[in-house]
């Protein structure tokens, strides 16, 4: 007798071939799809991958394997009688969602539900998004191309390839994770350049998001800049800044999760804290200022000199805070935090982050961080006194004054 289990894993592999069908059937009505299949034949390719499974489990597996190559074979004799009739028709998309929606109905029956629902979701998200995909892939520039390519090969191919150890005196050199860091800095840089060049300029609000992933500071000195010739919209520039200078403590949980998750732990309430009031801070002035158009320039999608410059100053930093941590246990650490925030944020935060709990204690490491925090918002008190308008200056120092109080009141209380 056939399990009730099987009858619901039968219902997930057509509820999910519909799915599919579904937005197939939508590209046909919307003249963005060909005649191959919708609305009906999906749900029974998924059926069929299913029921194959099922077949080839308490029969024999020739029949599951028979089944997938008849498959086969009937999309390849659709494809080239479709290619026939309409000659424009020369992708296959349709055709290769079917072949992988055969494989969604046999993991559906398999019981593997999160791979299936994952597969039938993703299938679904490209088709739909063929429109946006072939916009976006006219945008791309061939710099562009040739530096996703260039991250790919240090990312994917160079990155495995590298050691695992530590060498040298004090143990302070790690090609794999010298080579992680700089990926790590310029993968955050590359995504924040693609989301740029994805929305477009949609108001100094979205700006002050994105620079912040891709360098708060760099955004404070331009804004700064701009408020002195565009005095008008001081505001919303004010409100840039904010913005990136949240987003910055986001970015630094986020290279801290990525390297020391019980560091990480410990500054999730901290930066928090400080998050919520650059949030609260910004709600003052989103209102009147989202729909302002702001101007972000940035060269290159990757900007691997920087990235470079950043691996060798987290090395220099990295062997200094050890050496720091022999001869000078609590105040060379202190000192070297709050020295290097003043030039990389992302170097001492990453340094800080893997020797936590090792080199010393976890509670020395969360101040020292917190220097540097200070010591990098006292970079933008600066940038901004010195080169911003004068109402531009009064919003942002005051927000940086705040900032650096409850930072202060942060370290006392860890």
């Amino acid at each position: 007798m056939i399990e009730l289990a099987i009858f619901k894993n039968l219902l997930l592999a057509i509820a999910l071939g519909a799915l599919i069908g579904l937005e197939r059937e939508y590209a046909r009505y919307h003249q963005r799809g060909h005649a191959f299949a919708g609305i009906r034949t999906f749900p029974l390719i998924a059926l069929m991958g299913a029921i194959a499974a099922f077949l080839g489990q308490s029969i024999s597996p020739w029949i599951l394997y028979i089944s997938l190559f008849l498959l086969g074979l009937i999309i390849a004799i659709a494809y080239f009688l479709l290619g026939e009739q309409d000659r424009k028709h020369t992708g296959a998309t349709s055709e290769i969602a079917a072949f992988l929606t055969f494989f969604v109905g046999m993991f559906s029956f398999y019981g593997e539900f999160t791979f299936a629902i994952t597969l039938a979701i993703i299938i679904t998200l490209i088709l739909y998004a063929r429109s946006m995909l072939h916009h976006f892939a006219e945008k791309i520039t061939q710099k562009e191309m040739r530096d996703t390519i260039i991250f790919i090969l240090l990312a994917f191919v160079i990155l495995p390839l590298l050691p695992n150890k530590w060498y040298g005196p004090f143990d302070f050199f790690n090609p794999y994770l010298l080579w992680l860091m700089i990926v790590l800095i310029s993968g955050i840089s590359f995504i924040g350049y693609a989301l740029i060049r994805w929305f477009g300029e949609r108001g100094i609000g979205l700006a002050g998001l994105l620079g912040g992933l891709v360098g708060s500071t760099a955004l404070a000195l331009h804004f700064a800049q701009r408020s002195q010739k565009q005095k008008k919209i001081y505001r919303a520039l004010a409100l840039g800044v904010i913005l990136s200078t949240g987003v910055m403590f986001i970015r630094l949980l986020l290279e801290m999760l990525a390297v020391n998750r019980k560091f990480f732990g410990i500054m999730l309430i901290p930066l928090l804290i400080l998050f919520v009031i650059c949030a609260v801070y910004a709600f003052f002035f989103w209102k009147k200022h989202s729909s302002v158009n702001a101007e972000i320039e940035i060269d290159s999608p990757l900007r691997l000199a920087p990235a470079i410059e950043f691996g060798l100053l987290f090395l220099v930093v990295l062997a200094l805070i050890k050496i720091s941590g022999i001869y000078f246990p609590i105040k060379g650490i202190y000192g070297l935090s709050f020295l290097t925030g003043l030039v990389n944020l992302d170097a001492i935060t990453i340094t800080l982050s893997q020797l936590s709990g090792m080199a010393f204690t976890s509670q020395v490491a969360a101040r020292g961080m917190l220097l540097a925090i200070m010591a990098n918002l006292l970079v933008k008190i600066c940038l901004v006194s010195w080169l911003g308008g004068k109402q531009f200056k009064k919003i942002v120092l005051l927000l940086m004054g705040i900032l650096i109080i409850v930072g202060i009141g942060l370290m006392v209380w860890m």
